[in-house]
């Protein structure tokens, strides 16, 4: 197992987790999100035209980036765990882990170039306000809720469910660290009953469950850095 490739696996994985996390944090600052996610058209474009020179820009670095993020650090820790003997779950969980990675950054990007246009457009009034809310609330249910949201959260919940499958029987992270990617998985197969059953409380559960994935990558990530850092020294 070489020292660069554990540096740089969870390098990535730090890093991803990281830009979730502060994305996340400095959204609620400046956005209200997550709440604002579910607002109205009427509600949510007027206060992301109040903050355009800002909110697209925290999207697109803190959530879209990270998922960049993501798709690479599954590509090297799936390197990372076939040198440790793992050949199975990591398979499968770099895959999971590169689709969703793409989905997260295809389809945050909307706040960035879609939803400010729509947002100009109605504060100009351009088009009927009507209108523009349906052209929002259409763009928003394919591609934020449906393929941004349930189906990234689809391949996020089976990339933690492998990757951690993974980790128990290669150890690359401590044990505990499965155990908190097992509880974010579980977090988000339930929150992701939003848009199918309307399970209660399903939204909350679907937004711990994206917390708990960016403090999984960070904790990973760490362990990883910190067991090459050890062997180094060992050696």
């Amino acid at each position: 197992m070489t020292r660069n490739l554990q540096l740089s696996t969870g390098a990535l994985a730090a890093i991803s987790g990281s830009l979730f996390f502060l994305g996340f944090l400095l959204l609620k600052t400046y956005f209200g999100y997550p709440d604002m996610i579910r607002a109205a058209p009427s509600v949510l474009l007027p206060r992301l035209h109040e903050q355009r020179h800002l909110v697209p820009y925290l999207y697109y670095v803190g959530v879209g980036i990270g998922g960049l993020c993501l798709f690479f650090f599954s590509l090297l820790a799936r390197r990372l765990f076939a040198e440790s003997g793992e050949n199975t779950w990591s398979y499968l969980a770099s895959r999971c882990g590169m689709i969703s990675g793409l989905l997260l950054y295809a389809g945050i990007i909307r706040y960035t170039f879609l939803f400010p246009y729509l947002a100009e457009q109605r504060e100009a009034g351009v088009y009927d306000p009507q209108t523009v809310d349906l052209v929002f609330q259409a763009a928003n249910i394919y591609i934020g809720n449906s393929l941004a949201e349930h189906v990234e959260f689809t391949f996020t919940f089976f990339m933690l469910l492998f990757f951690n499958l993974a980790n128990l029987q290669a150890r690359l992270a401590q044990t505990w660290v499965s155990a908190m990617g097992f509880i974010a998985a579980a977090f988000i197969l339930y929150g992701n009953s939003e848009f199918l059953f309307a399970w209660p409380g399903a939204f909350i559960c679907n937004r711990i469950g994206s917390a708990a994935l960016a403090v999984w990558l960070i904790a990973f990530g760490v362990s990883v850095i910190r067991r090459a850092t050890v062997n180094r020294i060992a050696s």
